[in-house]
């Protein structure tokens, strides 16, 4: 009796074994399902600088590096389902300026400058860093710095777009 269920015990566990390996093998992940998205490199912000005044919506310059872990998962976690979400095309335009490249940049005013000096210009010192800015390039809120809380750092990037887009359309308004 007592090798009857190890044998049948044994027979379980192989065939628990070959159910996770088939589910872990055949499993679809999140990012097969979702539609590809990419953020695209803000390297002509007067093109932007005029979208973001047609629509009276706010830019968002996403400040990161190649190999910051935090910078991707701010791309990845929070701005990437931004871009997924139809609703934002009418909120936000979403730029990512890589601090770390040897690239110029166009600015807000048509200007060539160096990635170094443009990110100089808005006192980026750290990664990743979200600043919203109106069609001109000029700030409309405190720059998102870090992760402070991963719980609540969706309802801070709302916000912010939110009370950008709310001056700049008062703005307009007058």
């Amino acid at each position: 009796m007592f090798f009857n269920i190890t044998k049948k015990l044994k027979l379980s566990a192989l065939l628990l074994s070959l159910g996770l390996t088939f589910f872990l093998n055949n499993s679809v992940v999140a990012e097969d399902v979702l539609p590809p998205v990419s953020i695209k490199e803000g390297s002509n912000l007067v093109a932007d600088g005029h979208e973001s005044n047609l629509k009276q919506i706010p830019v968002l310059l996403f400040f990161s590096m190649k190999h910051c872990p935090f910078c991707r998962e701010v791309e990845e976690d929070y701005l990437k389902p931004l871009l997924r979400n139809s609703e934002y095309d009418s909120k936000v335009i979403i730029r990512k300026v890589r601090i770390d490249s040897n690239g110029d940049i166009v600015d807000f005013a048509g200007k060539t400058q160096d990635v170094e000096d443009f990110s100089d210009s808005y006192h980026v010192s750290m990664v990743p860093n979200l600043i919203l800015v109106d069609s001109q390039g000029n700030k409309l809120s405190d720059p998102i710095i870090g992760i402070a809380n991963a719980n609540y750092y969706s309802a801070e990037l709302d916000v912010a777009i939110d009370d950008s887009t709310h001056k700049i359309r008062a703005i307009v308004k007058r």
